[in-house]
Formats: C-alpha cells, sequence, structure tokens
C-alpha cells in the first residue's frame, strides 16, 4: 500500500477527508464512517520499512493494546471505536473530538492557572485509572496528548494510545529511534528500564508543570540536555504551583517506586472540602499485606479488606509509602541527597530522589517537534539518543519454562491466578479462591533488613493480633536473607504471612505469600515452588 490518500475508503467503511495531523510513526486523518454516518479520526500507522520480525511484533503489540483501549469506555478517555489491519499500515479508528490539545491552549492563551490545572490533572488522573487496570501503558503523556472540547461539557480526555502503544525497550532498541517528546519521558523510559504505571504518572507530573509554566520542567535547548536534565536534574518547578507543588515534586521522583499511586494523587487534585456536615467520609486505609521495600510493613493496623476482595479492585499500583501502619516513620539512613515531600492530603511521605549515574550518549541533536491533531497527536526526534548498556540486553540467566519478566526479576506465578501490578517492581498473584496472595518486588538497597523490619514490628503489629514465629537472618541460595514469619487476623479470618527478602548487587528483592492456615496444605508447597523460581535479572545476575 501506498497509503492514505483523501477520498481513500479504509475497510469498506472509513472514507479519508482530510489530513489533521502528522506524528513520528504515523498521521491522523478527518474521516466519515459511512456505515454509521458520523464523524470519525482515523490514525495511519505505518509498519513498512521494518524487517520481517520486527514489523511482525509491533503489528501484534499494537493490535493487542490498542484493542485493550477499545475496551476502556470513560469520558476521560478518546474511544477507540476500530482496529483495521491492511499489510502494511494499521489504521485506529478513534473518536473525533471537538476540541484543542493542551499544547495548542498553551500557545495560543498561555499557561493557565492553578485551579484549571487542578482540574485537568484531575481529569487525567481518572482516565488512568480504567487504562492501568487494563493493562494498558500511555507511555506518551505529555500536552500534545491532551485534548479540551471546545464546547458542552469540555472534558479533558487523554489519547494517543494507538502510537505511544509500541514504546518499548525492545523497541527503542531494535529500531535506533525515540518517538515521543523527551520533556515528558519518565527517567526509566530514557534509561531503558522496565516502564510501568509509575512512569505515566510521572509524564503527567511534567504535564501539569508545563501547564503551569508553559514548558516541561526538564525542557532545555538541546535534546541532548533535556535527556541528561530527566535523568540528573531536579525539576524546575513553575513559580505558579502553589498548593500543587509537594505532588509535582513526588510526582517527579527519578525511582518510579517513590511515586504516589492514583489514589494519593486524586486526593491531592480533589476540590476544596465542602462544610463539614456534607464532607464524605474518609476513604479506607489499604491494609498492609505489602511488603514495602522502603518501609517493609509488618501485620495491618487499620484492615479494610481481605485479598480476595483485592482481586475485583483494579490494577492501579498503591504507593508504598502511602501504606503502612499510619504512625510506622520511614527507615532511618535514606540515600544522601534524597528529599522527603510530605502530601497532607493523604498523610502519607514520599521520596523525590536521584536515579543512580548513567553514561548518557547522543550522536548529533534533534528538537521535538510535530503538530496537535485532533484524536491525537505524537512527537518524534529523528535521532537516536542511546545509553550506555541498554544498546544490547544485560547477560541474563537461562529462566524456568513459563518465566515471567518484571522489573528486575522474573519468576513463573501460578496459572490461572489474578495478577495485580501495585508499582513498576512490585506484583501480586491471588489464588482463584482468594485464600493465598504471593507478592515479589525489587528497589534499591538501602538499610540493614533486619533492623529495617524489626522496627516495622514495632511500629505494626499491636492490636492487631500479631503473633511472631520467626524474624532472623537465614540464607536464600548461599546468600544471606531474612526470614519474617507471623500470624495476624483480618477481618476476623486468621491469616499466616511469610516473607523473604535478601539483597543481590545494589538492589534488594523480597518474595512472600500470606494464606489462610486452612489453605497450608496447598499454598506452602505453592509458595516454595514459586520462590525456586525467583530469577534476578540484569548485571547483577552476572
Amino acid at each position: 500500500m501506498s497509503g492514505g490518500v483523501r477520498g481513500l475508503v479504509v475497510a469498506a467503511r472509513y472514507r479519508l477527508d482530510a489530513h489533521i495531523g502528522q506524528g513520528g510513526m504515523g498521521r491522523v486523518w478527518r474521516a466519515v464512517d459511512e456505515m454509521l454516518d458520523r464523524p470519525v479520526a482515523v490514525k495511519e500507522m505505518r509498519i513498512d520499512g521494518l524487517d520481517p520480525e520486527d514489523a511482525r511484533t509491533r503489528r501484534e503489540r499494537t493490535l493487542r493494546e490498542a484493542r485493550a483501549t477499545a475496551r476502556i469506555d470513560h469520558p476521560n478517555v478518546v474511544r477507540v471505536y476500530d482496529v483495521v489491519d491492511e499489510g502494511e499500515r494499521l489504521w485506529i479508528v478513534m473518536e473525533l473530538v471537538d476540541g484543542r490539545s493542551l499544547e495548542q491552549v498553551l500557545v495560543e492563551d498561555g499557561p493557565l492557572d492553578l485551579d484549571a490545572v487542578t482540574e485537568i490533572g484531575r481529569g487525567l488522573a481518572e482516565a488512568l485509572r480504567p487504562v492501568h487496570a487494563g493493562g494498558v501503558l500511555h507511555r506518551d503523556i505529555k500536552p500534545g496528548n491532551v485534548l479540551i472540547e471546545r464546547v458542552g461539557r469540555r472534558r479533558v480526555m487523554l489519547t494517543d494510545f494507538g502510537i505511544a502503544a509500541i514504546q518499548d525497550t525492545e523497541a527503542l532498541t531494535m529500531v535506533g529511534m525515540l518517538v515521543g517528546s523527551p520533556d515528558y519521558m519518565a527517567p526509566e523510559r530514557v534509561s531503558g528500564r522496565p516502564q510501568g504505571p509509575p512512569s505515566d504518572l510521572w509524564s503527567l507530573g511534567a504535564t501539569l508543570c508545563a501547564a503551569l509554566g508553559g514548558r516541561s520542567p526538564f525542557s532545555r535547548d538541546t535534546t541532548l540536555a533535556t535527556l541528561h536534565a530527566v535523568l540528573y536534574e531536579e525539576p524546575q518547578l513553575p513559580p505558579e504551583a502553589g498548593r500543587l507543588r509537594p505532588l509535582l515534586a513526588a510526582l517527579l521522583a527519578k525511582e518510579p517506586e517513590d511515586r504516589p499511586d492514583l489514589d494519593a494523587v486524586l486526593e491531592a487534585l480533589a476540590p476544596a472540602a465542602p462544610a463539614e456536615e456534607h464532607a464524605p467520609a474518609p476513604r479506607p486505609r489499604t491494609p498492609t499485606l505489602d511488603i514495602g521495600l522502603r518501609r517493609p510493613a509488618g501485620p495491618p493496623t487499620a484492615p479494610s479488606r481481605t485479598p480476595s476482595e483485592a482481586r475485583t479492585e483494579s490494577a492501579t499500583p498503591r504507593g508504598r509509602d502511602l501504606l503502612g501502619p499510619p504512625a510506622a516513620p520511614a527507615p532511618a539512613g535514606r540515600r544522601p541527597g534524597r528529599r522527603r515531600v510530605v502530601l497532607l492530603t493523604t498523610g502519607g511521605v514520599l521520596a523525590a530522589g536521584v536515579a543512580a549515574a548513567l553514561a548518557l550518549t547522543l550522536p548529533g541533536d534533534g528538537s521535538p517537534g510535530g503538530e496537535p491533531q485532533a484524536g491525537g497527536s505524537s512527537t518524534a526526534t529523528s535521532r537516536p539518543p542511546t545509553v550506555e548498556g541498554t544498546s544490547r540486553p544485560p547477560a541474563t540467566p537461562s529462566l524456568p519454562p513459563g518465566s515471567r519478566r518484571e522489573a528486575g526479576y522474573a519468576w513463573v506465578p501460578p496459572k490461572g491466578w489474578e495478577r495485580v501490578v501495585k508499582t513498576a517492581s512490585e506484583v501480586h498473584y491471588t489464588s482463584p479462591d482468594g485464600t493465598q496472595e504471593l507478592v515479589a518486588q525489587s528497589a534499591l538497597a538501602k538499610d540493614d533488613l533486619l533492623a529495617t523490619w524489626q522496627k516495622a514490628e514495632v511500629d505494626a503489629h499491636q492490636g492487631q493480633d500479631y503473633e511472631k514465629i520467626r524474624l532472623n537472618r537465614t540464607t536464600f541460595r548461599g546468600r544471606p536473607a531474612v526470614v519474617w514469619e507471623y500470624l495476624f487476623t483480618l477481618k476476623g479470618d486468621r491469616w499466616h504471612a511469610e516473607l523473604l527478602g535478601f539483597e543481590q548487587g545494589s538492589r534488594s528483592y523480597q518474595i512472600g505469600t500470606w494464606y489462610q492456615p486452612r489453605a497450608e496444605g496447598r499454598a506452602r508447597p505453592t509458595y516454595e515452588q514459586v520462590k525456586k523460581t525467583f530469577t534476578v535479572l540484569g548485571p547483577s545476575s552476572a
């Protein structure tokens, strides 16, 4: 195929009318759905010009994620109506929005006031809830991909999932190009590390800063300088940030696990509280059945759900420092240079950190370009930045059959269990009957794990029918490790928890389980089998 031209009918249904936008991987057309007689936006995705295997991988990934996005029906998400695969072209048919992109608004009208930005942030955070729950990452949140309706409800809408869907570490390595605006890319995406929901939240923070100050807090004169700022420099928050300053600083933390989750973001962006007699009931605190690496959790101090109930919730990640015992402090001895940011709306403590140094090279310079477009937009830099260590994957140990790769580790979870992504590096699996949950997580190593867990135990267990079985040093595959095993009660049910933590290289890893005692006969063998499959990935595994 030679590509779209005016008058072309795609899939014997969608007649292209006018070219309304151009992006790094395709262009957008205004079109008419002749079957339903309604206007639509049609995104033309170029798959040609790639080697066959790369083209196949891109096509499958794009179709999979576009179809997942098409199932999202939310007023703050531009709807995807159809996906058409025609050889060298993929066509994504979307809702045509009568409005301007946030990028256009900033160019034509200038920066927005605090109330308007708060409303935009709330709409985008609400949009991300069903997106992440559906297992989709946007990967390219920026002002050009935020649409604001001209009339009616003046909805804030998130768009351009089609192009963003194909972006991941493998694609960047294989194709050798950086698609998107470096100003709004999370550090882990720039450096080629695994991405997750926190990556979208970082881009949300940069977008809200741009809405307030007119540009991303990491914008510099050259692409190289911008990428360096994203990786190493603290954000230049706009003076107009006001009450949003703590939230923006937390969203732009260099480490994914240090960013707040969507619940915390929405609370921070909530409108001013109404009169006391009309105030809504406080949000129940999630129990600490978690194994947060920055503040390992003890038994729950304010339980509100069981693991089986958690299976019905979305997979939205929950910020580790926003959970845990209400009075439990963060561990002492944090890394030098880290500053603590308090979100008063949630009572949680979030750490905004500096990522580990990465040697960055860029062969030449490029500037972000592209124009806003109805139904979505994208921007591309024509020259490929490369980060040392990302041009080819690091040596990886052989993995057991059925392994699932996560951020820094791989394991073989039980088949048929519910998978919930809490953060980029923390994943939970819940058994079909809800009597057992498995969890694994990785993070940068900090304080002595045993001392940290001992302190967490003192702060966390009081009043929760906590019964310690053991909390001591052990070994795991010949390495020093810590094991914490205990019993606790949650909503009248007795639970048995066991957590294993160890360090390898510069990172700390945890794998744990909690189960109802009546399920012990199968729960313990399941846990032991999963532990056997746990594999550390990356250079530290060599």
